[in-house]
């Protein structure tokens, strides 16, 4: 399927209820989210260390390769699912030329790619240091551009109005709007923004994506946004096409899910006979 067509399939799904997007790290989580009727999966590093059962945050941490861990679980995700899956790609290895890095993926059966990792994951003298080398948000803006070209969809995530114009600018159909890492769980953190203030944000990257193309694709994600409550109002209030659900659609319900079955097996009685 085209770029341009499963854009436009999207943009149909979209009139009829909120896209859902969700990430995955494994065929298994591939399956049940495709069965729940997600509208396309996404495959990334992130995901493959929450089902690991560690926490979402390790993956920006430089204890493992974020293109080799997508490239390893994505044809395994590909082949359970029945919707189209886009890779997480990081842009930001010097060693990986972003042309073939993109490709790769497609091989592999990527129906296009995301920017994650992403390096609105850092801030101060770290950020800074990432972006005077040349590795930082550019670099990511130069991945959707390879994707683009390569008539792939891509979803170009920002953490800022700024960005999220740059990378519509930059050829991105769908715009994801980041709040940070999801709040909740288990292995999950404190949401770095309250819920009103992160509304406030998303309405800004969306209207700020809009401005440069009436017609991209928003999507909303983080934070707070870890249930359909505040998921719900969000929406309402940005006018976001939909959520992007990660620990929210697979960590968090993969865990209460096996606790209840194995809390139930424990109540098993035999009946005693009389």
């Amino acid at each position: 399927m085209s770029a341009d067509a499963l854009v436009a399939e999207l943009r149909g799904r979209a009139a009829d209820g909120p896209l859902v997007v969700v990430g995955v790290g494994s065929g298994l989580s591939a399956r049940g989210a495709c069965e729940g009727g997600a509208d396309l999966l996404a495959c990334y590093s992130t995901a493959t260390h929450r089902i690991a059962g560690l926490p979402s945050a390790l993956a920006f941490l430089p204890y493992g390769d974020a293109n080799e861990h997508t490239l390893h679980v994505l044809p395994e995700v590909v082949a359970a699912s029945t919707r189209p899956v886009i890779a997480g790609l990081g842009a930001h290895d010097p060693r990986r030329q972003l042309g073939r890095l993109v490709g790769q993926a497609a091989e592999l059966g990527a129906a296009g790619v995301t920017n994650e990792p992403f390096v609105g994951m850092y801030e101060g003298d770290l950020r800074a240091q990432i972006e005077a080398a040349g590795l930082g948000f550019e670099r990511e803006v130069a991945l959707v551009e390879a994707a683009v070209r390569r008539d792939l969809v891509a979803l170009g995530w920002a953490w800022n109005a700024e960005e999220a114009r740059r990378m519509v600018a930059a050829g991105a159909q769908l715009v994801g709007a980041m709040l940070g890492v999801t709040a909740g769980g288990a292995a999950g953190s404190e949401p770095a923004t309250g819920l009103e203030a992160g509304i406030e944000a998303l309405a800004a990257m969306v209207a700020a994506a809009r401005a440069e193309r009436p017609d991209v694709l928003c999507l909303i994600h983080g934070g707070p946004l870890n249930d359909p409550e505040p998921v719900a109002l969000a929406l309402a209030r940005t006018g976001a096409e939909g959520y992007v659900a990660g620990s929210t659609a697979e960590r968090v319900p993969a865990v209460r899910g096996i606790a209840e079955a194995v809390r139930a097996f424990k109540q098993a009685r035999i009946p005693l006979e009389t």
